[in-house]
């Protein structure tokens, strides 16, 4: 109950930090589409996203939002130290004690904030990794199975990787960009100005959500879908990325780094959403066992959670 009343009197930090929030919403999407604007590609529509030079443009508007929003992040948490630094001063000197906190910590505090302290990435990533390849354990079960994981499909996904624009997009600049935006420039915003860890894990992930609605006006000029398959569609996508944000969020502030994060989203990303339909093709005991490795994974991932992101474990 102690972050209602929080939430109720919010202070002026509060303000700050949900204002830059939604300003960092609304550059994700913009920067994106301007820099198609500005320098458009002849004869291919903005909303023509698979065109590899779209795929540059975009690429060059997500990234410069992740800079200018790291940026102003830093700039602003830097600035609310100074304030928390003086104001100790202040009142040590009138108590004749010492200055708590001290105030040197300086823009090394503000990298930890930020989730960018070197010393923090392994053990994040490995968080991030583990949790999710044990919550996906019935997908890569499935994968097997149907004969889609194998080294032949692994060889030409690296190649594919290294070649092709849109596996880029989706494997590497999407999620580094998202995360660097959505959890690195906003979470540490939102905990500086007194907002309740909780309170960030279930709400701020709404805002990464809101961030993809620009695809289903994607989907109604492009003309080639039904009202109502863009509204599922969209829906879906909100949902999605919400869930998966209230995870990203919790390793993020569990791990004090943004590269579990960041490993989890490329993980999400190469899997999918999970494809219950293809259990059915499998019968007999093979189905049950898949129905088993479902949910086998959820439970592990429920059990590995709070262990794996404990103090002293992995971080």
């Amino acid at each position: 109950m102690s972050w209602l009343l929080q939430a109720a009197q919010p202070s002026a930090g509060v303000y700050v930090a949900l204002g830059l929030s939604v300003l960092y919403v609304l550059l994700f999407v913009g920067l994106m589409y301007a820099f198609m604007v500005v320098n458009p590609v002849a004869n291919v529509s903005i909303h023509n996203r698979n065109h590899p030079r779209i795929i540059v443009r975009r690429t060059l508007g997500v990234l410069t939002c992740s800079v200018v929003s790291l940026a102003l992040t830093a700039v602003t948490l830097r600035a609310w130290q100074k304030r928390d630094s003086s104001t100790n001063s202040i009142a040590a000197d009138a108590t004749g004690g010492a200055v708590a906190g001290g105030g040197g910590k300086g823009w090394l505090q503000v990298g930890e904030q930020l989730g960018l302290a070197a010393h923090r990435a392994p053990g994040s990533l490995v968080v991030g990794l583990v949790l999710t390849a044990v919550l996906y354990t019935g997908p890569l079960v499935l994968d097997y199975m149907d004969g889609s994981f194998t080294w032949a499909n692994m060889i030409r996904f690296a190649s594919d990787l290294r070649t092709l624009r849109i596996k880029q997009r989706d494997y590497v600049v999407g999620p580094v960009s998202e995360e660097l935006v959505f959890r690195a420039s906003i979470v540490p915003l939102w905990l500086a100005a007194g907002i309740p860890p909780n309170l960030c894990i279930w709400v701020s992930p709404v805002l990464f959500g809101l961030a993809h609605l620009h695809q289903g006006y994607r989907l109604l000029a492009e003309g080639t879908h039904s009202v109502k398959q863009i509204i599922a569609s969209t829906a879906l996508q909100l949902a999605y990325t919400t869930v998966f944000g209230w995870f990203a969020v919790a390793v993020f502030i569990r791990t004090h780094s943004v590269a579990g994060p960041i490993a989890a989203h490329f993980f999400c990303n190469v899997q999918g959403l999970p494809d219950f339909g293809r259990v059915s093709e499998f019968q007999g005991s093979a189905r049950y066992a898949l129905w088993l490795a479902f949910g086998l994974g959820a439970l592990g991932f429920a059990l590995l959670f709070e262990p794996m992101t404990r103090p002293g474990v992995f971080v």
